[in-house]
């Protein structure tokens, strides 16, 4: 069980990182840099969640007891927004295959796990400790996971909005690996469907 003691260093944990990761954004340090920053803090208290906290990963969300439960509700929310984001980009007249989206398929779910473990298994889970209001855990979460893409609009906005989906999706159905594959998927299509972009080139 999270106790306040806790939620307030998990809190406090994720906040830290997501300085740390924004100072490096703003330094212009190279992404390889600054994910290994964050990578290995990150990674240092996995470790001694594993020493220390064996009993959490269940409570955090690495569990297989409810992925029959989860896929659905999951899965469905991932393809009503994967379908929207097709229908924006064609309707702007873009290409709607790029290869690049193979190589994020195949390459970002380590990514996307490491992140929804820190900002759903970690922050919100410690928000739900600390702040009663179920509506305002969810908000503060998705506003902190947007904090970390505060380099462009479109991908401030956009992650704010599937940090909601994703918060109120954890709530019902704890499920990191869930998460993580709906992630990928519309990582997958955002970055060259709607950004242009190849984030893994900058790595």
């Amino acid at each position: 069980m999270t106790t306040r003691r806790i939620a307030i260093i998990d809190v406090a944990l994720v906040a830290g990182i997501s300085v740390l990761y924004l100072t490096l954004e703003l330094l212009h340090v190279p992404k390889r840099w600054s994910f290994l920053a964050s990578g290995l803090v990150l990674g240092a208290y996995i470790f001694y969640v594993v020493v220390r906290r064996p009993h959490a990963w269940h409570e955090l969300g690495f569990r297989r007891d409810n992925l029959a439960a989860g896929l659905v509700p999951v899965g469905l929310c991932t393809l009503l927004v994967g379908a929207g984001l097709v229908a924006v980009a064609a309707g702007q007249g873009r290409p709607l295959w790029q290869p690049t989206m193979l190589v994020l398929l195949a390459l970002y779910p380590v990514w996307a796990l490491a992140q929804q473990f820190a900002f759903q298994g970690l922050l919100h889970r410690g928000l739900s400790v600390l702040v009663r209001v179920p509506a305002l855990q969810v908000l503060l979460t998705a506003a902190a996971f947007a904090s970390v893409h505060f380099g462009n609009v479109t991908l401030l906005a956009l992650t704010f909005a599937a940090g909601i989906m994703w918060s109120v999706l954890y709530r019902r159905w704890p499920n990191l690996w869930l998460l993580a594959g709906s992630h990928s998927v519309l990582a997958a299509l955002v970055y060259p469907l709607l950004l242009h972009d190849a984030p893994l080139s900058r790595v």
